[in-house]
C-alpha cells in the first residue's frame, strides 16, 4: 500500500482504501472521470466495485432502440471493467435523462453501500459548473445529490429506510468521499501508469467513441497533463477529486 499512498497527493491526510464504491448516473462515466485511478487502486490490491445508476439507453447512436442499447452499454462497460481488473457490476436501473435525487434513489445507492460496505465512495459531483457543461449533465448532479445524501446520512443510520433492515442489510458507515468533476478539488491521483489502460476503457464503448476514437487519446493525454500542471504536482498524468471526510 505505501506505494499506492505515493500515486495519492493531497494537501491533508487522505486514507488508503481496502474497498472503493464507484457509483455514477452512466455507462462510460467512470472511464471518463476515475479509470486511471480504478486502474491504480486494482493494481495495488484494492477491490473495486461500480455502481451504474441508469442503462445509458436514451443516448445515442439513434439506429439502435432502448433495449438494444441497453444490451450493448451494458456489455462495454463490464469490457471496459474487465479492462482495469473490475469484475463486480452493479445496475440499478433507474431511467436515463431523467434522474433525480429522490427517495427512490437514495435508497437504492444506501442498499449498494450496505451491500458492498466500501471504505471509499467515488461519485460525481452534485455542483453544477458553468465552465464545465457537459460534466454537469442533470444526471451527474442528481447522482452526485443522492450519492452524497446516501453516505451521509442514510446508509449509516439505522432509522433511514427501515425497509433495508428487513432486507437484511445492516448500516455502514462510509468514512471518505471522493467527488469527480468538481468545482473545487484537493486530491490527485497520479495516473501516468494507468492513462493507457483508461484510454482502453473508454475505447471499449464503442458505441459512444469509435467516431472519436482518433481523436481521444490525445484528447485525454492532454486533460490528464493539464490536471498535473493545475495541481502542482510532478506527475505527468492526474485524476483529480475533492475529498470529503464523513467520518
Amino acid at each position: 500500500m505505501s506505494i499506492l499512498a505515493d500515486l495519492i497527493h493531497a494537501d491533508h491526510d487522505e486514507p488508503i482504501p481496502t474497498r472503493v464504491l464507484v457509483v455514477v448516473a452512466h455507462p462510460d462515466d467512470i472511464d471518463f472521470g476515475a479509470a486511471g485511478t480504478v486502474a491504480a487502486f486494482v493494481d495495488h490490491g484494492v477491490e473495486v466495485v461500480y455502481g451504474l445508476v441508469t442503462d445509458g439507453d436514451a443516448g445515442e447512436p439513434a439506429e439502435y432502440s432502448a433495449p438494444e442499447l441497453k444490451k450493448i452499454r451494458h456489455a462495454e462497460q463490464e469490457a471496459a471493467g474487465r479492462l482495469l481488473g473490475v469484475e463486480e457490476v452493479h445496475w440499478l436501473g433507474f431511467r436515463d435523462g431523467a434522474l433525480v435525487a429522490d427517495l427512490d434513489l437514495r435508497r437504492a445507492v444506501s442498499r449498494l453501500i450496505r451491500q458492498v460496505r466500501p471504505d471509499l465512495v467515488i461519485t460525481q459531483s452534485p455542483i453544477r459548473d458553468l465552465d464545465r457543461i457537459y460534466a454537469s449533465h442533470p444526471d451527474h448532479l442528481a447522482v452526485g445529490e443522492a450519492v452524497t445524501a446516501a453516505v451521509y446520512p442514510d446508509a449509516r443510520n439505522a432509522r433511514s429506510f427501515p425497509e433495508l433492515l428487513e432486507e437484511g442489510h445492516q448500516p455502514h458507515c462510509v468514512p471518505r468521499l471522493w467527488l469527480m468533476a468538481s468545482t473545487e478539488v484537493d486530491t490527485h491521483v497520479d495516473i501516468t501508469a494507468t492513462i493507457d489502460r483508461k484510454i482502453e476503457a473508454l475505447l471499449a464503448h464503442h458505441s459512444q467513441n469509435d467516431q472519436r476514437a482518433d481523436a481521444l487519446p490525445g484528447m485525454i493525454t492532454e486533460w490528464a497533463s493539464a490536471n498535473a500542471d493545475r495541481a502542482g504536482t510532478p506527475c505527468c498524468c492526474v485524476e483529480s477529486f475533492r475529498s470529503v471526510n464523513t467520518e
